[in-house]
Formats: C-alpha cells, structure tokens, sequence
C-alpha cells in the first residue's frame, strides 16, 4: 500500500460564488463550472472542488457554515486501493463511488476518500537569471500543487487518530509534540509533512490547505495580490521552524484558510522523527 499525496478537496460554501472568486484570485485554473460552483485545477493534475454548502451530495461536516467536506488521498495503483478497502472495512465503513474511489471516515470524523492518483509533472522552475534581465513587476503566484492539509484535533482522539494513519494507512511521522501535535507524510511522499493534525485548540475541524508557488516571491506577490483583491490574511509572511518553509495564510469563504509556502524540508525513511518535548514556535522569523 503507497498513498503518494493529497489528490482532491472538495470545499462546501455558504458563499459558493466567492469561494469560486477566491480560488481564482488565489491563482488556480478555473475547469468549469458545476452547478453552483466550480472545479479547479494545478499542474500537479491535483484538484479543488466548490460547491453550495447546501449541497445534498456532499458528505456530512463536523463544523457549520463553510469548511472543508472530503479530502481525497491518491494511491499508486488499484491493488493498494484494494488494501485499503480491505483493511478500513474491518471496523468501519468504506463505500465505493460509482467511479471506484473509496469513501469512509476517520476516527476523528473527517470524511476522506481514496482514488487512484493521476499525477502530473509540473514544468521545472526556471534556472534563475538576472543577467539583462529585470524582475517581473507583474509576477504572479502561480501554486503548482496541493502540499498539505491540516485538521485540527481533539486530544482524547489524538493516540487513535495518529494510529489509524501511521499504522493503517503507512503514514510516517516527521515532527511530534504533545503540546500541538504531529506532522504526517504520505508513504510515497518527501515532503516534511501531507497531513497536520493539531491538537492544541483541542476540537475537530478543518484547518487550512497548503499551495507550493515557485519562490518566495511569489509567496509574497500572491500575498500582496490577495490583499489589494480584498481577501484577509490570516498572519504575517515568514518561515517556519518545523518544516522549514516559507508561508502566508489566508481567510477562506470556504472556510479556514490557504497557505501559499515554498522551500519545505524534505524527509525520506531515513529520516529519524523529531520528539518535542515542547513545541517550538510557529517561526524562524515573521516580517510582524
């Protein structure tokens, strides 16, 4: 069994509309639209979905109002599909869609699905080259895939949680503390962390998604975009300690927020996981 990362996020908005306006300053390529909302697309071939919060077809959420409805991991192949399929039923309930993806729930409730992965290569960035040639004053971000999502957690679920996704579904953990949580990747994976699950507000939520743009520039172009567009930062740009990376989140109308991020730590099974005894701190340095 091989989950290779985050595949597809399907968002239920009160405000389908500038869920849609909000993907689309955020930089994505709009698909289409579907009923009241639209789909959206990365180079990566990974997807984000906006529907009506109403919308019978969605799962059921934890949390009113707008948030995050299904989160979609792809694996590598359809025999892992099957081992995930066989075993999630022992102890609880998978479904599968018309379309072969898998369906069921966490121990925490979150809704999550699984599908082969259909990924695609994203052009390499560019060499960069000043040499006669000026900064782009019209650079935009351009996120080229989806790196992670995260969930807040309560903490009487946090063991069971961390088990059902390291022990059953090959998880590996890169960063733990008791006093915030852990930083999970996928098995086919190299970033520092796919999935957050964060238990210091010590309830069961979705927390925000996270975009990878090409440099820190365009983490802070995008932010500088977002704001003149009218959107809410959720903090000040800077990087982070666990993870390295650069970051700027923003409020979302479909709830929590998005991360545009560049330059996170890379991990592979050689990698020894880091044990906390206390968290360390959001950031190396914050422009606040």
């Amino acid at each position: 069994m091989k989950i290779l990362r985050i595949e597809e996020l399907v968002f239920g908005a009160e405000d389908a509309a500038a869920g849609v306006k909000y993907f689309e300053d955020w930089g994505l390529e709009n698909l289409g639209a579907n009923g009241t909302g639209a789909d959206f697309g990365m180079p990566s071939g990974q997807v984000i979905r906006v529907r009506a919060a109403g919308d019978a077809s969605l799962p059921s959420t934890l949390e009113k109002g707008s948030t995050l409805r299904e989160e979609f991991w792809g694996v590598d192949n359809e025999a892992s599909l099957d081992e995930i399929e066989r075993e999630l039923s022992r102890d609880r309930e998978v479904r599968r869609g018309n379309d072969g993806s898998l369906h069921t729930r966490d121990p925490h409730g979150f809704a999550l699905g699984f599908r082969v992965a259909q990924p695609k290569t994203p052009p390499a960035d560019p060499v960069p080259s000043r040499l006669n040639k000026p900064f782009d004053t019209k650079l935009r971000a351009k996120p080229k895939r989806i790196g992670h999502v995260v969930n807040w957690i309560t903490k009487a679920k946090e063991r069971e949680g961390a088990e059902f996704y390291v022990d059953r579904l090959g998880f590996r953990v890169s960063d733990r503390a008791p006093d915030f949580g852990d930083f999970l990747r996928a098995a086919g994976s190299l970033d520092h962390h796919n999935l957050g699950m964060f238990n210091f507000r010590d309830f069961a939520g979705y927390g925000h998604i996270a975009f990878e743009v090409a440099s820190f520039d365009e983490v802070m172009v995008g932010g500088q975009f977002m704001k003149k567009a009218g959107w809410k930062p959720q903090n000040k740009p800077g990087r982070h300690i666990v993870g390295s990376n650069t970051y700027w989140n923003f409020v979302s109308p479909c709830g929590g927020s998005t991360e545009y991020f560049s330059d996170m730590d890379m991990m592979d099974d050689e990698w020894q996981p880091r044990v906390w005894e206390k968290f360390p701190g959001a950031h190396i340095w914050s422009t606040d």
